[in-house]
Order: C-alpha cells, then sequence, then structure tokens
C-alpha cells in the first residue's frame, strides 16, 4: 500500500487528527460553542459518505 503523504486518505487522516487537536484546546479555553461546531464537523467527516450525499428530508 502506498501511503503518500498527499494521498487524499492520508491527507484527511491529519485534517482529522488536527480537528480533534483543536477541539481539545477549544475546550480547554471555555469556547463551548465553537467546541460544539467542530464536533459537528468531526462527525460529519466520519459519517460513511452515502449518509452525506443523502441528507434526510424534513
Amino acid at each position: 500500500m502506498d501511503l503518500k503523504a498527499n494521498a487524499p486518505p492520508v491527507q484527511r487522516a491529519l485534517g482529522l487528527a488536527l480537528m480533534r487537536q483543536a477541539l481539545e484546546y477549544l475546550s480547554t479555553i471555555g469556547e463551548d460553542e465553537a467546541s460544539h461546531h467542530l464536533s459537528s464537523a468531526i462527525d460529519a467527516l466520519l459519517k460513511p459518505k452515502n449518509d452525506r450525499e443523502n441528507p434526510p428530508a424534513s
């Protein structure tokens, strides 16, 4: 398996790791609203791709 640093899965994993680190920092300084938004973004990235493309009808 070729793990180049610029491969999309590697970039995605790095981005997710940085987002999780930022979430910890935001929580530490009491930025609750920003933490919530970032947590929602992390959850969206972790959902299967087909769930993101077909949001539920409201």
